[in-house]
């Protein structure tokens, strides 16, 4: 039997529930800031997409919005990643990116490097996106500076990039999850011929000291999760900073303990979903991700998901399959997203 790859939908209509733009801008505020140009009574949104082992593809719908990523997104954003969208109907989009401003009529492919901030506004669309760690790109792209770029699929390598995910897409739903990798693969490959064929050399590093002090100090925690001893002292020693520093470059992501927290309760939200045969107890879980104690773990796990770890283990086989809402999990649209990059 062909395993095909699971296509995540995500489906909000101001018609079907009155909060659906409310619930839209929750999701998408670790991302960017979302400013909708239409009333909330007539929002809409549609997002699908294939996890393809480190690079995702995904088709986008929406109404005229403004989205606006600020240092502060970057910041909080411990992943590290590219994105290549590829119009497929617009009517019109326009934008900044770090200080390049480019438009709908430049082309239809554009090129967002996710380390750095960009405003724009977009009309009604229609969009293909491709997302993929930096590190999928081939390696003299981290001399170029591509933020922004806008590619006509008349040149050359927007050509085949272009063909190439209006193909894939198109068969997507018939592929096995290995022809889904691969083409993610060789999309990847794409991306990085178009930026090296219109990118511009990059000159200082536009990513800001503080951003790659967050990036490498969230590594650490994200590696060291189960041990007890985690702590704001054992990052700063790692990362080789003062303390005042430290503390600075954590506050746009609310302090250094708050998200070693976080980072164990997300953790702990996956190993009790991904546990299907409920093989470990709720404590050893807590455990295993650096609580000593049950009742903090409760506490502190309901405090974050708006329900015990307990109630998590109840919702079983259809938590795992879909996901959990946006009711208790407002930015669970996204994890697939965050756990490739």
């Amino acid at each position: 039997m062909i395993e095909h790859a699971r296509r995540d939908l995500w489906v909000l209509d101001a018609r079907e529930r009155m909060d659906a733009a409310q619930r839209y801008r929750e999701a998408c505020a670790h991302l960017f800031d979302v400013t909708l140009l239409t009333p909330d009574e007539v929002f809409y949104n549609r997002m699908e997409g294939y996890n393809l082992a480190g690079v995702v593809l995904a088709r986008c719908s929406g109404v005229p919005q403004r989205f606006e990523r600020k240092p502060s997104h970057i910041a909080a954003d411990a992943t590290d990643s590219v994105m290549a969208v590829l119009e497929l109907e617009s009517a019109g989009w326009r934008g900044d990116y770090d200080g390049r401003v480019a438009n709908s009529e430049m082309g239809a492919i554009r090129l967002i490097d996710m380390a750095r901030p960009f405003d724009m506004v977009t009309e009604t669309y229609e969009t293909v996106h491709l997302i993929l760690s930096r590190t999928a790109l081939e390696p003299h792209t981290a001399d170029l500076n591509f933020h922004g770029c806008v590619v006509s699929e008349d040149s050359p390598s927007g050509r085949l990039l272009g063909s190439h995910l209006r193909a894939t897409w198109a068969g997507a739903a018939a592929m096995s999850a290995t022809d889904l990798t691969l083409a993610g693969k060789a999309a990847a490959a794409l991306v990085s011929a178009v930026i090296l064929a219109h990118g511009s050399p990059a000159g200082d590093d536009v990513r800001p000291v503080e951003k790659m002090l967050l990036a490498s100090a969230q590594r650490f925690v994200t590696q060291n999760l189960s041990d007890p001893d985690l702590s704001p002292e054992a990052v700063r020693d790692h990362i080789g900073v003062s303390r005042s520093l430290l503390y600075k470059v954590f506050e746009p992501v609310g302090g250094v303990s708050a998200f070693i927290q976080a980072r164990r309760l997300d953790q702990a939200f996956d190993e009790i979903t991904g546990d299907q045969a409920n093989q470990r107890t709720l404590a050893e879980i807590g455990y295993r991700v650096g609580f000593r104690s049950d009742a903090h773990f409760s506490r502190a796990f309901r405090a974050r998901f708006g329900m015990t770890p307990g109630r998590l283990r109840q919702l079983g086989e259809p938590a795992r399959r879909q996901g959990l809402s946006a009711i208790e999990r407002p930015d669970d649209v996204f994890a697939w997203l965050r756990g490739l990059l």
